[in-house]
């Protein structure tokens, strides 16, 4: 079709113009209507032999009149209900045509076999779609303005009185009536709750409308209601609260407080306000009359915002009576949460993974898959993910990750879609797939995403960048980073990985004392030696800190966290290899080093294992002399020997970077060509050749779609290809 409008113009047309004459779908006799009708208009410029679209990019005015002469030997009557067509859009059923029309399917097929015979209508699975948008466009544009609101008005009507999906309705008043009448008026109040869980950017784009239709009327104050739960799903905090404060304060209506109280709360914890948070629950639960499932709910709210002020015993208590109130109010929900945030306190508070593991799983058995409980479905599938690949099983980690994002590309909201992401990157990122973990992040950076979740997604991209030597990205990510390592900061626990990038940076530049200081005064901040937050992971951060391992000989011996004594099979595997790791440093014992590697690499730690397997001689400030060779040369094979089986992408820690022997600095992967491409790219690269497309792809390998185009498009940067077919003929002539 590129071809076909050049040859009218007599120039390469640009991307706009392409793409607006791409609706004719690849028929030379459209697109040459449109052409003509733009030239017509003055719409086209040839400027250095390209032919540059002027105005935005909308049809010409005299386009409709020229397609509808195209159109001139279908009946009248087919023309007439492909009008009503047009209306429903570009896609519709034969039962929907039915319902506006008011004709039987009998004599539409009459119609519609009229249509399909003069390439006006084609089947695409069980509905019926324009062939070209051109002609949808030409029809639709053919009626006056005040007749095509009229139709959709009376479209909707039609729709919602034949049980049609409230979306469906709504997309109709929304391109249909500038003013809301009082039938809009009603059927919007009626079904905002149902349109706010399925719809919740329609909901509110409608809500808002119909809320200016109304002043003093009483269901203004449930519109406002319906309003703040709709900007709530689609992750608008600061709007959440602007709306729902005035109407918690003066609404007489228990309901409507317990929900805006709901809405607000969860609103300021995703703002890492949690203190308020618990301050309206409490307020809320003052409340006369509050219905029994909303006073268990509330108990829920404020449970879980107790986590975030670090009150975990007083939670564990509030949780417990939200649960039982919850059954007793027959409220799946309320138990769901109360379940969730005694998970939470399982995790966070005693590092039990199997005992959060198994509260999700009741929790998840509690649900159901109705839309209202479907964001807490979807947050406990993402937590239980996450609790598998803290027990050392990744291949149920990984099944049970993708499962979640086929549930959130389906059912999820923006934020949570957004978590889910963020979650999936730092996943990633422990498992070596570094490009994937960025690509991630990359997908997620459009969506609304809690800070707590923006703040972890930034440690992670920020401590690849360090890892990789790429400074100056890393420190552009650094400001206001020092905040994190007050106590009271409720976001601290988040900020972990930033914090360890910040410190390596420091550490990357030469400044070893600056380094170790940022490290003890995240993860010691009281200076006792005690590491009150001392996850797996962080006694290899502080210990691969480098020249300031020799500060850090009596934090060793005095760390809390991971060493200490636990109750049989309640620490992790990774807790546990941690644990001997530490023990292998003070004792400068290459062996329990090693067999912490190998540990890392069972439960699929590989970044870890490689670090290990080959760092024995840094176990203390002067082991490197001490130890023997055999150790040595056995720990840096194993290393070599695995590393090029793993397929990641991650590279050697600041630490092995200064103890290898040889070359200095890290070893970097090519950039273009096939080598350049890590195992997930070489995979969907594989898969591409094979002819696979992007929604098949993702479902194969349990990936988003936005992920998987995130790939291609590096796989198309790294290959300097500019299509899928591209990919194919470099990747068949790498070989």
């Amino acid at each position: 079709m590129i071809e076909v409008v050049g040859e009218l113009v007599g120039a390469v047309p640009s991307g706009a113009l392409g793409e607006l004459t791409g609706q004719a779908g690849g028929t030379p006799l459209y697109a040459r209507e449109a052409v003509d009708a733009l030239v017509r208009e003055s719409r086209i410029t040839v400027v250095a032999g390209v032919a540059e679209l002027t105005g935005a990019g909308e049809w010409p005015g005299s386009l409709p009149e020229a397609i509808g002469r195209r159109l001139g030997f279908l009946a009248e009557r087919t023309r007439s209900v492909l009008g009503l067509a047009a209306v429903l859009g570009p896609a519709f059923t034969v039962d929907d045509l039915g319902v506006v029309s008011g004709q039987p399917a009998t004599e539409l097929m009459v119609v519609v076999d009229e249509a399909v015979a003069g390439g006006v209508l084609a089947a695409s699975g069980d509905r019926l779609v324009f062939r070209h948008g051109l002609i949808r466009q030409a029809l639709y544009e053919a009626m006056p303005v005040s007749l095509r609101a009229a139709l959709h008005r009376q479209v909707a009507r039609a729709l919602a009185g034949a049980g049609a999906p409230v979306e469906r309705v709504a997309e109709q008043l929304l391109v249909g009536p500038v003013t809301a009448d009082e039938w809009m008026i009603d059927w919007v109040a009626r079904e905002a709750a149902a349109l706010t869980f399925r719809a919740p950017r329609v909901a509110v784009d409608l809500l808002t409308r119909v809320r200016g239709a109304l002043d003093d009327d009483p269901r203004r104050e449930r519109l406002d209601a319906d309003l703040t739960v709709a900007l709530s799903q689609l992750g608008d905090n600061e709007q959440v609260e602007q709306l729902a404060r005035p109407v918690l304060a003066f609404s007489r209506d228990p309901v409507v407080a317990a929900r805006m109280a709901w809405t607000l709360g969860y609103a300021l914890m995703r703002m890492g306000r949690y203190e308020q948070a618990v301050e309206v629950a409490e307020h809320t639960l003052e409340r006369p009359g509050l219905p029994a499932v909303w006073t268990a709910r509330l108990y829920a709210l404020r449970a879980l915002a107790l986590i975030g002020v670090g009150r975990f015993d007083e939670a564990r208590a509030v949780a417990a009576r939200a649960e039982a109130e919850g059954h007793q109010a027959g409220d799946r929900l309320a138990v769901g949460y109360a379940l969730h945030t005694l998970a939470l306190i399982a995790h966070n508070q005693r590092r039990d993974v199997a005992a959060q593991v198994a509260l999700i799983d009741r929790a998840l058995a509690v649900l159901g898959d109705e839309p209202p409980v479907a964001d807490l479905r979807l947050l406990l599938m993402i937590n239980c993910a996450g609790g598998l690949d803290n027990l050392g099983r990744p291949a149920e980690a990984d099944d049970a990750f993708g499962q979640a994002m086929v549930f959130a590309e389906r059912a999820g909201t923006p934020p949570r879609l957004g978590h889910l992401r963020a979650k999936i990157a730092d996943y990633s990122f422990y498992r070596g797939r570094w490009d994937e973990a960025l690509a991630e992040l990359q997908a997620a950076a459009d969506l609304p995403t809690d800070m707590t979740y923006r703040l972890a997604g930034r440690g992670v991209r920020e401590l690849i960048a360090v890892h990789r030597d790429d400074l100056p990205a890393a420190e552009r990510e650094f400001s206001g980073v020092e905040e994190l390592t007050n106590p009271g900061n409720g976001l601290r626990l988040y900020g972990d990985l930033l914090l360890v990038a910040w410190a390596f940076a420091a550490e990357r530049e030469g400044r070893s004392a600056e380094a170790l200081a940022r490290l003890l005064a995240v993860f010691d901040p009281e200076g006792e030696r005690e590491f009150p937050h001392l996850t797996p992971d962080t006694p290899m951060w502080l210990a691969d800190g480098g020249p300031p391992r020799a500060g850090l000989r009596r934090p060793h011996r005095h760390r809390r966290g991971p060493g200490k004594r636990r109750r049989p099979g309640q620490a992790s595997p990774a807790t546990t290899a941690a644990a001997g790791y530490c023990a292998g440093l003070l004792a400068a014992d290459p062996a329990r080093i090693l067999a912490a590697a190998d540990t890392f690499h069972r439960i699929g730690y590989p970044c870890s294992a490689r670090r290990h397997w080959r760092t024995p001689p840094c176990c203390t400030p002067n082991a490197a002399t001490s130890l023997p060779p055999g150790p040595r040369t056995r720990g840096r094979s194993r290393a070599a020997r695995r590393s090029t089986r793993f397929g990641t992408s991650c590279a050697p820690t600041p630490a092995y970077d200064r103890i290898r022997r040889g070359r200095r600095g890290p070893r970097r992967r090519p950039t273009t060509g096939r080598e350049s491409l890590s195992a997930t790219e070489r995979k969907i690269a594989d898969l591409v050749t094979a002819g696979q497309s992007n929604p098949d792809i993702a479902a194969q390998l349990f990936l988003s779609r936005r992920t998987v185009e995130a790939h291609v498009s590096h796989i198309l940067a790294k290959l300097g290809a500019h299509s899928r077919v591209d990919i194919a003929r470099e990747l068949a002539n790498s070989q």
